[in-house]
C-alpha cells in the first residue's frame, strides 16, 4: 500500500527531475546558440538580500530588527547573488623583443590577430568578493565531451544545489567563504535568462514543481547569410568584443575641457602620466551622477529649475570641470534647468589660470567659475545676507563637494552643507589626524583594552584613526537628517585617498514621530559607544553639531537646527 510519505517522496523526486531537465535544456540551448553564432548574453539570479520591513512589530525595537536583518544577511554569505555572461574576444599577447633585439613571435605565428572567443562569466556573491572567469566558447578537440562553457555552467548549478566541486582550479569557483554556507535547503540559483538573436528564453527553478525553460520572446528570423555562422566563424568579425573596444564612459575622453586641462589629446588618448586622472574623473562623475539622478527623481522635474554645485578645495578643477560638463549635458534637454558650479581654492594664481580656461571654453562653462578662499573662511566669504536671499529655495538641487579636504577641513565643509540644508554632500577625506592623539593616549592608559593587540601597532592606530573618524562622520550625517554611505570610489592604484563619504538629504521618512525619536536615540548611542571604545572625547563635526560623544553627557534629545535653509548663491 502506498503511504502518504511515499507519495510525497515520489513528488519530490519528480520535482527534482523537472529542475534538472530545465537546467540541462538551458545549458544545451546556450551552447547551441554559441555554435550557430546567435548567442548574446545570459544571466542567472540567486536569492535576494533581505530588506528592512516597512512596518516593524510593535513589540520589537529597531535594534532587534537590525540584528535580525544582519542574521538573515549572514545566512546568505558566500551564496550566489547574480551571474552574468557575455562574449569577449581575447587577443594573443603582443610581440616582445628579446635582450638581443630579436623579435619573439607569439604562439600564433600566422599573424592572425583575431584572438579567441570566450564567454566571460561574472559571478557576484552575497557579502563576498566577485569573481570573473573566461570560458572558451567552442570545443578545442573532437575528443572533448563538453566545452568549458558547459562544464562551467554545470559546476555553477551543481554548487547552487549543494554539491561542492573539488579543486581550487575549478572553472566555477566557490567564494572565499568556501562550501560551509552552501547547502541544499534552497536552490542557490532561482531563475535565469538567455538572450540570443533568435529570441529571449526564461529559466524558472523556483518553486520546484514549476521548474521550466521556455522561449518568452521571439525575435525576427536571421538572414540566410547569418544562419550558418558558428562560433568559430565569428572570431574574425567580432572585433567589437575585444577588450580594446571603445569603453562606455560618461564623458568623452576627447572633450575640449580635458584637452584644455592637459588630461587627453584630440584623439581621446590620455597625456603621458594622466591616464589615472582620466579614469578617476570618469568614475567620480559616474558615482555623483547616479546620486544626482536619484535625488532629482524624488522631486518633480517640472519644479526643478537649478542645480548648484560648490566644490571646496577644488585644486586645478579636474573633477569640478568633469561634473559640471556632465550635469550640463545631462540636463540640457530640460530647458528650465540651469547648472551652476563654483570652485574654491586658496591659490590665487591657480584660480586665475582655471578661470581663464572656463572663459576660453565658453558655452556651458560660462556658468562655472572659481574663487579664492579656504574651507574655514567660506562661511564669511558668502555672508548671511546672501544666504538668506536663497532661503527656502525648493526648486534648487544643492550639492556640496569637498574632496581631499585635510583633517578637520572635511568637518567644516560638511557642517557648511548641513547648516544650509544641502541636498547632496560628497567628500573624500584625508589626513584624519584629529583623533590620533586621543587614541594613542587611550591605548597607553588601557593596557587591557580588548583591541590591545591591534592598537599596540602604530600603523593600525593610524588606520583605525581614519576608519573611526569617517564612521563617526557617517553617523553624524544620519543624525543630521541624511542617508550616508562610505565606500572606495576608485582603486588604490590610482590614489591612496580613495575613500568617499556621500550623503543625501532625507525628504520624507516613513517612521512615525515616536519611531524617528527612537531611531535617533539609537544612532546617538552607537556614536557614543564607538567613541568610548577608542577613547575619543572630541570630534570636530560633533562639536559643530552640538552632539555629545562622551558617556553620560547630554540628554540625547538634541536635534540639528538649520536656521540657514539654502546654500549661498554662486558668485558668477
Amino acid at each position: 500500500m502506498t503511504t502518504k510519505s511515499d507519495l510525497e517522496s515520489r513528488q519530490d523526486d519528480d520535482n527534482i527531475d523537472k529542475v534538472h531537465l530545465a537546467v540541462d535544456t538551458f545549458i544545451s540551448t546556450l551552447q547551441a546558440s554559441l555554435d550557430d553564432g546567435s548567442f548574446e548574453s545570459f544571466s542567472l539570479k540567486g536569492p535576494s538580500a533581505p530588506r528592512r520591513r516597512r512596518k516593524k512589530n510593535a513589540n520589537s525595537s529597531i535594534a532587534d530588527d537590525d540584528a535580525l536583518l544582519e542574521q538573515q544577511k549572514e545566512k546568505l554569505r558566500g551564496k550566489y547573488k547574480t551571474i552574468s555572461g557575455r562574449l569577449v574576444l581575447l587577443q594573443e599577447k603582443k610581440k616582445k623583443k628579446t635582450s638581443r633585439g630579436k623579435t619573439k613571435m607569439p604562439a600564433n605565428e600566422s599573424g592572425d590577430a583575431s584572438g579567441t572567443l570566450y564567454v566571460q562569466a561574472t559571478i557576484k556573491y552575497h557579502l563576498a568578493t566577485d569573481v570573473a572567469k573566461n570560458w572558451k566558447a567552442i570545443k578545442q578537440s573532437n575528443n572533448s565531451e563538453q566545452t568549458e562553457v558547459e562544464e562551467g555552467l554545470r559546476q555553477l548549478f551543481s554548487t547552487a544545489m549543494g554539491d561542492t566541486v573539488d579543486g581550487e582550479d575549478s572553472i566555477a569557483p566557490l567564494s572565499e567563504w568556501g562550501a560551509e554556507n552552501i547547502n541544499g535547503e534552497e536552490l542557490g540559483i532561482l531563475a535565469g535568462e538567455l538572450v540570443t538573436s533568435d529570441g529571449v528564453y526564461q529559466l524558472q527553478l523556483q518553486p520546484h514543481h514549476k521548474a521550466s525553460f521556455r522561449l518568452s520572446k521571439k525575435k525576427k528570423k536571421k538572414s540566410s547569410s547569418q544562419e550558418n555562422k558558428g562560433a568559430s566563424q565569428q572570431e574574425n568579425d567580432l572585433s567589437h568584443l575585444s577588450h580594446d573596444r571603445s569603453k562606455n564612459v560618461p564623458l568623452s575622453p576627447s572633450s575640449q575641457f580635458f584637452q584644455a586641462l592637459g588630461v587627453s589629446n584630440a584623439d581621446g588618448k590620455p597625456v603621458n602620466g594622466m591616464a589615472s586622472k582620466l579614469r578617476q574623473c570618469q568614475k567620480y562623475v559616474e558615482i555623483v551622477g547616479n546620486i544626482v539622478d536619484n535625488a532629482s527623481s524624488t522631486s518633480s522635474e517640472s519644479s526643478l529649475s537649478r542645480i548648484r554645485v560648490i566644490d571646496m578645495g577644488c585644486g586645478r578643477g579636474y573633477l569640478t570641470f568633469s561634473l559640471h560638463s556632465y550635469l550640463s549635458d545631462k540636463f540640457a534637454a530640460m530647458q528650465d534647468i540651469l547648472v551652476e558650479t563654483q570652485g574654491i581654492d586658496r591659490r590665487p594664481k591657480l584660480i586665475e589660470e582655471i578661470n581663464g580656461i572656463t572663459h576660453d571654453l565658453g558655452g556651458k562653462f560660462t556658468t562655472l567659475n572659481f574663487i579664492e578662499g579656504t574651507i574655514g573662511e567660506t562661511n564669511s566669504l558668502f555672508g548671511d545676507n546672501d544666504v538668506h536671499q536663497n532661503a527656502e529655495n525648493a526648486n534648487s538641487l544643492d550639492i556640496l563637494i569637498a574632496l581631499h579636504a585635510c583633517d578637520t577641513a572635511t568637518d567644516d565643509a560638511i557642517w557648511f552643507a548641513v547648516g544650509r540644508g544641502a541636498d547632496i554632500i560628497v567628500t573624500a577625506p584625508c589626513c584624519q589626524h584629529e583623533l590620533r592623539p586621543q587614541i594613542d593616549q587611550h591605548t597607553t592608559n588601557n593596557p587591557n583594552h580588548p583591541l590591545r593587540e591591534v592598537l599596540r601597532h602604530a600603523i593600525y592606530r593610524e588606520r583605525s584613526t581614519e576608519q573611526i573618524t569617517d564612521a563617526m562622520r557617517a553617523i553624524l550625517l544620519e543624525i543630521a537628517g541624511y542617508t550616508s554611505q562610505v565606500f572606495e570610489f576608485i582603486g588604490g592604484e590610482h590614489t591612496a585617498k580613495n575613500v568617499m563619504i556621500t550623503a543625501t538629504k532625507v525628504k520624507k521618512t516613513r517612521r512615525s514621530e515616536k519611531e524617528q525619536e527612537e531611531w535617533l536615540q539609537d544612532r546617538r548611542r552607537q556614536l557614543v559607544d564607538l567613541a568610548q571604545l577608542y577613547g575619543v572625547k572630541r570630534q570636530r563635526l560633533a562639536t559643530l553639531m552640538g552632539e555629545s560623544i562622551a558617556m553620560g553627557e547630554g540628554d540625547g534629545s538634541k536635534t540639528v537646527t538649520r536656521n540657514l535653509s539654502g546654500m549661498a548663491p554662486l558668485e558668477l
